[in-house]
């Protein structure tokens, strides 16, 4: 799991009703995370600014080791509410897992990303921090794994995820 806190999923699984990614084959089995409060906000007061959210700058590690494929950084983070469709997936890394199977973490803080494309990585290593770069309307860690590189032609592949306690 790409962090040492308490996430929520806000979107994720295999139902539609529960999956904004469930028509995109590479990002079937997709997950959207935020951090939420008691009262189930993912803000402290407003969330007019990018700050209000708990999740943003927040670390996100490595799922597992790998080796980075690929990364996107240098994005400008949105102001809450107002999703980039140019550049939809934001600030992006792409892990290629031992399986060579392609994992996407994205809409990381603006130049916030910690690796080097080619560098091996290990499970639970600090890649970046979490920014609201591409197309959400908040701070959040989208996260897919796929079967091959290229997002365009891939399939997406369940995950299992180890050590990890869902409420």
């Amino acid at each position: 799991f790409p962090v040492t806190i308490e996430w929520t999923v806000v979107s994720g699984g295999t139902k539609p009703e529960g999956n904004v990614h469930i028509n995109d084959a590479a990002q079937l089995y997709a997950f959207d995370w935020v951090i939420k409060d008691a009262k189930r906000q993912s803000y402290k007061t407003d969330g007019l600014s990018n700050e209000d959210y708990y999740a943003f700058k927040k670390q996100v590690l490595a799922p597992c080791d790998g080796q980075i494929y690929l990364i996107v950084d240098g994005i400008q983070d949105n102001k809450p509410g107002t999703p980039n469709l140019d550049d939809p997936l934001g600030n992006y890394l792409i892990i290629e897992t031992p399986n060579r199977e392609f994992i996407y973490l994205t809409h990381f803080f603006q130049n916030s990303i910690k690796v080097i494309q080619n560098q091996e990585v290990k499970a639970g290593q600090v890649l970046g921090l979490c920014g609201n770069s591409g197309s959400v309307s908040g701070p959040t860690i989208h996260f897919h794994l796929q079967n091959v590189a290229d997002v365009n032609i891939a399939t997406g592949v369940k995950c299992n995820f180890e050590q990890i306690i869902a409420n």
